[in-house]
């Protein structure tokens, strides 16, 4: 939907999920059956039966934590957390101390373009997983679940919440307020579908092509000490291997293909990390990939709370391998080394059983 707030995205200076946050909030605060609709997503993807909420922003919690939107029964009680996110990435708050300062049987939803839905989730998931305990999770449909305190986390896209609201105030007759939709609506449309992002200050700063190509030395240095690790590792007659998306660096052992790259395609649509580790089987100096070792690399994927992906000819699966943050770079390699060799190793373990 084009709208005239849409039109102007590219004009607006500082934070854009600020803007349509505010402007849910502003919806939630002005209309009953919005907060309904609200209730109902709620009702649908969890035990949890909300009373009327009353919504506030940016309510800075005790360790810095500010959630774009609070919703808090009539005791004061905060119940509700949204975050609302298009492409920046999850802050050191996210999700787990918002987790921590809501109170039993609460809720905490992420709004976010239907691009992301996947990614985030799975972010949420393995973030979760480092801090919580018995936790039950719906891939298919994207929420999660802390058991003892009966918390639950759902992964929702913009367009489907905005939209539902839509419906609902279209109902009421309240045009002005749907005219106030309709412009959030034209500008969440806008952001999610937009390849090209405002360029920002921060965005010109050399910090960012210093990572990048120090993105591209990690690459080589990974694959320099797994060969230094095990001789079984060649790059012999593999080449280094520049794309538009990134850098591949191949090596092999035994039928296996192996590619550690950075694949900026993938960190932009997949997973918020830049380094992907490929795997694929050669078999007569053809690339292939049988089923067999393919739901092998998912079941390891999924053990160890790695995305996958397959390859555009799905000859091969790419897994999403994230690197230790605040650390040297020695440290990072090291780890990023150290996770590459356990996937190879589990994938020989488990293909040893079928000789």
């Amino acid at each position: 939907m084009q709208s005239l707030l849409g039109q102007f995205y590219n004009r607006i200076k500082g934070s854009q999920e600020d803007i349509a946050s505010e402007g849910l909030t502003y919806i939630l605060q002005n209309s009953p059956e919005s907060r309904k609709v609200i209730n109902q997503i709620i009702k649908n993807n969890t035990d949890l039966n909300f009373p009327d909420l009353v919504f506030q922003t940016q309510d800075i919690g005790e360790n810095k934590e500010r959630p774009d939107i609070s919703g808090k029964d009539e005791d004061g009680n905060e119940i509700l957390i949204i975050e609302a996110k298009f492409w920046a990435s999850l802050t050191d708050n996210q999700p787990n101390q918002y987790l921590k300062r809501l109170k039993n049987n609460s809720v905490l939803i992420f709004l976010v373009p239907n691009l992301r839905t996947r990614t985030v989730f799975e972010e949420v998931k393995n973030r979760m997983l480092n801090e919580f305990q018995n936790i039950e999770f719906d891939v298919e449909n994207l929420k999660l679940l802390i058991k003892k305190s009966n918390t639950h986390v759902i992964v929702k896209s913009w367009n489907e919440i905005l939209n539902s609201i839509k419906i609902r105030i279209e109902q009421t007759n309240n045009i002005n307020l749907l005219s106030d939709l309709n412009q959030i609506i034209g500008l969440c449309d806008v952001i999610d579908k937009n390849a090209f992002q405002p360029i920002t200050d921060e965005d010109l700063s050399p910090k960012i092509p210093k990572n990048i190509n120090s993105y591209y030395e990690i690459v080589d240095k990974v694959v320099d000490e797994l060969k230094n690790r095990d001789s079984n590792f060649s790059t012999k007659g593999l080449i280094r291997t520049a794309q538009r998306y990134g850098y591949h660096r191949y090596f092999s052992t035994d039928d296996l293909i192996l590619n550690f790259s950075l694949k900026l395609d993938l960190w932009e649509k997949c997973a918020d990390t830049p380094f992907w580790f490929g795997i694929t089987q050669k078999v007569n100096n053809k690339e292939v990939q049988n089923e067999r070792l393919k739901k092998l690399i998912e079941t390891i994927a999924i053990k160890q709370n790695l995305v996958f992906i397959n390859y555009a000819n799905n000859c091969g699966t790419f897994l999403a391998i994230k690197p230790k943050l605040y650390e040297t770079e020695d440290v990072v390699i090291k780890n990023l080394t150290n996770t590459i060799e356990l996937i190879i190793k589990e994938i020989n373990n488990y293909r040893q059983q079928w000789l």
